[in-house]
């Protein structure tokens, strides 16, 4: 398990990713739907993504992940059906 939450924390850490690898603008995330994404993949690992990263981090992530568009629309679609880590995992990476 410890595996699996290093590896979504891995692919969490969008707040550091920049631009969309193949994508092209237009389609970018509300910070809306990007907190709803940290928010729903973080509770896959039964954790909470405020708790974890703090309000203020939480917002400041999620209107990165908005502006930066480092979270592709279909990666979002993928994840927040997700309802495991596996089918988290088997979305790819956000920025794909």
């Amino acid at each position: 398990m410890y595996a699996k939450s290093l590896a979504v924390l891995a692919l969490l850490s969008c707040s550091a990713c920049t631009g969309v690898a193949g994508g092209g603008g237009g389609d970018k995330l509300t910070v809306e739907e990007c907190r709803r994404y940290y928010s729903h993949t973080y509770s896959l690992d039964n954790m909470d993504a405020a708790k974890m990263l703090g309000e203020e981090g939480l917002e400041r992530d999620s209107k990165t992940c908005s502006e930066a568009g480092s979270v592709t629309r279909r990666h979002f679609d993928c994840a927040v059906a997700a309802k495991s880590l596996d089918a988290l995992q088997a979305c790819g990476a956000p920025n794909t």
